[in-house]
């Protein structure tokens, strides 16, 4: 008997919009490096590609941002608009900080 199984990845991707790297690069180039990437490995296995989406990454629009003192992508877990791809953080002192960075006894703490 065959299962399918649905394998969801997230990447974070840096466009460079000076050098013209857009929503229809990121479309063009990523997504298509991507799938050609899964493809190569020449496991024997089918892949079908069934979609795709992204995300644009807006501290001062979403709930988002770089942690205060490592630099990874992070969301606030403590508010009811996380990013669930993101890594877990939280907001102390008024400073967002990812998993590894958060106090040992913050319940976000990894």
């Amino acid at each position: 008997m065959k299962r399918t199984y649905l394998i969801r990845m997230g990447y974070l991707v840096e466009l460079d919009e000076e050098r013209g790297e857009d929503e229809e690069y990121f479309d063009e180039q990523v997504f298509v490096g991507i799938g050609e990437d899964l493809i190569s490995q020449k496991s024997g296995k089918t892949l079908e590609w069934t979609h795709a989406s992204s995300l644009l990454l807006d501290p001062a629009s979403s709930n988002c941002g770089r942690c205060e003192n490592c630099g990874q992508w992070t969301t606030d877990r403590e508010r009811s608009d996380a990013i669930a791809e993101l890594c877990n953080g939280a907001t102390v002192d008024g400073r967002l900080l990812c998993d590894d960075c958060l106090p040992k006894d913050h319940r976000w703490a990894f």
